[in-house]
């Protein structure tokens, strides 16, 4: 079938092409033109009237300006078309898997087309319902679905970015229900500051998501359960702990020749009783005074996060067609750093041991033989920007002013495709999140941000957000985000589907609570009344 001719090119120059047509067409509507053997896909960038009406056409407001147009003897008709600008997408190349760019605009008098689902089923580099897909949404404005490739996602690294409220949270939701269909089936961990993602547990019962014998896991872990073995924390991380800033170079030493004498048998985890017998031995030479002080601030380590024997079961968490979400809401984000840096850390072992021998199924609490996906929320905690601790301070981490999770992040954005450790860093502040850390987020979902520090940090982070998606950010409706990067073919305006499950990170109608605890009694009471679930904006 024959497309439609949407419009004609005028002219070009180095930015792109004008076409003339008679349909307003939004920004970043996708249009294309044909040469002799292919369809070169464009996006449009801007319009604007072609013809004006003169000024006195508008000054009463109670007739139509066609109308004035056509008793002064005017065409209507020159008034209703538009200039449009576009810029080239270029070919899809089968063999290279990716967008050619002509590196020339169609010249004057060429055919402008809408682009139709024939024309856009190579923005996806997965198609829907295939292994290795993930239905995030459509295409702004049609019924196109837009599918990232979750093998790229996955390899080389994920951010989601939006300001407040912009549905970032939902989107993650998304993308989450989308790696524990029978499709990907992935064993994913999410940090979950606030507790908002405890709501996933539906997914586990929810008969859309069951495929034959395949039926998701969810696991919540709470805060009570979180457990840190003491032996598997270094020594510095021992320091950030009891130290309240007071601790002198000296109790630093004689601590740190006690953690040395311990870790003389690798293979043995010590205990806290054997940390403080360690200490004791340190006496002498009149330092006792130095070891009653650190003795006296070992008594941090009775807090019920650390542990003698219990540990971190990464495995356990981490199994196939398995969410866990980790809710370290009401821990302080000092202690949130260093539990991310343990479980991190353990897991890009465990990872690494696997691919080249070490662990294996001999070895069942280490072995991790398939790559792993982990969600960090309010990513700007962990890796933050320069060497502090993040928002909140350090919160209990005593001497915390460096987040301790960012190195091993770190790490893992850069070396972690190699054996299989995906992150997906999620903030609502890139500004304050650290540039290296999100240059290496190859697929970038991006929603709406107004904050222009935080707009200056994407376009200077992410190397494929060019300055007109920027540009674009601001007036992003909420629930819709530019989708770019390895995970599509080409950055795409998304209107996120709607979520299988109900969303914890919505806004509470506040008035109608306020109302309704009135008329229950519950204001009285001081009742922590909320609407029914149904009642609820689950949308974004």
């Amino acid at each position: 079938m024959t497309p439609t001719p949407l419009g004609i090119v005028l002219r070009h120059d180095k930015t792109g092409f004008a076409f003339i047509t008679r349909e307003h067409l939004k920004t970043w509507e996708f249009v294309h033109y044909q040469t002799d053997c292919q369809h070169i896909l464009c996006r449009v960038a801007e319009t604007e009237p072609l013809t004006e009406y003169p000024v006195e056409f508008l000054l009463d407001t109670g007739i139509t300006p066609s109308d004035v147009a056509e008793f002064c003897g005017f065409d209507p008709d020159e008034f209703k078309y538009f200039m449009t600008k576009g810029v080239v997408i270029g070919y899809f190349d089968e063999n290279l898997g990716e967008f050619i760019n002509p590196r020339m605009n169609p010249a004057a008098g060429t055919v402008i087309h809408r682009s139709a689902a024939g024309q856009l089923r190579e923005i996806n580099k997965a198609q829907p319902g295939e292994i290795g897909s993930a239905t995030i949404g459509t295409i702004a404005g049609t019924d196109f679905k837009v599918v990232l490739s979750v093998k790229d996602v996955v390899s080389q690294h994920l951010s989601v970015i939006a300001a407040t409220g912009a549905g970032k949270s939902y989107t993650v939701g998304v993308i989450v229900e989308e790696l524990l269909t029978s499709r990907n089936m992935a064993p994913v961990l999410i940090f979950d500051p606030h507790g908002e993602y405890t709501v996933l547990d539906a997914i586990a019962n929810d008969p859309r998501f069951w495929d034959g014998d395949y039926k998701p896991k969810v696991r919540i872990i709470k805060p009570d359960k979180i457990k840190i073995r003491v032996g598997d924390l270094e020594t510095s991380d021992l320091i950030s702990i009891i130290d309240d800033g007071t601790m002198s170079d000296k109790m630093k030493t004689l601590f740190g020749g006690a953690c040395r004498t311990l870790r003389r048998d690798r293979s043995k985890h010590f205990t806290r009783s054997e940390l403080r017998n360690a200490v004791e031995k340190e006496r002498g030479d009149g330092n006792d005074s130095s070891i009653e002080g650190i003795l006296w601030r070992l008594r941090k380590l009775d807090n019920k996060i650390f542990h003698d024997h219990e540990d971190v079961p990464i495995v356990d968490y981490l199994q196939i067609g398995q969410l866990t979400v980790m809710d370290v809401s009401g821990i302080s984000t000092g202690f949130q750093q260093m539990i991310a840096q343990v479980i991190l850390q353990k897991i890009f072992d465990a990872r690494q041991k696997t691919e080249n021998g070490t662990y294996t199924s001999a070895t069942p609490d280490k072995y991790l033989p398939y790559p792993v996906f982990v969600i960090l929320e309010e990513a700007h905690r962990f890796a933050p920007q320069g060497s502090g601790s993040g928002a909140g301070g350090d919160g209990g981490g005593g001497g915390g002013r460096v987040a301790k999770s960012k190195p091993i992040i770190k790490t893992i954005l850069s070396e972690g495709r190699k054996f299989g450790v995906g992150i997906c860093m999620v903030s609502q502040r890139p500004s304050k999140l650290d540039s290296d850390s999100l240059s290496q987020c190859m697929t970038q979902v991006t929603m709406r941000i107004i904050n222009p520090a935080d707009q200056e940090q994407i376009g200077r982070s992410i190397e494929s957000v060019s300055r007109d998606i920027v540009s674009e950010l601001p007036a992003l409706a909420k629930g819709h985000a530019i989708v770019s990067g390895v995970g599509i073919n080409t950055p795409t305006i998304v209107r996120i589907r709607q979520r299988y499950g109900r969303d914890r990170g919505a806004s509470k109608d506040a008035p109608s609570i306020w109302v309704r605890g009135s008329r229950t009694g519950h204001a009285e009471r001081g009742s922590d009344a909320i609407l029914p679930d149904h009642e609820m904006d689950i949308g974004v």
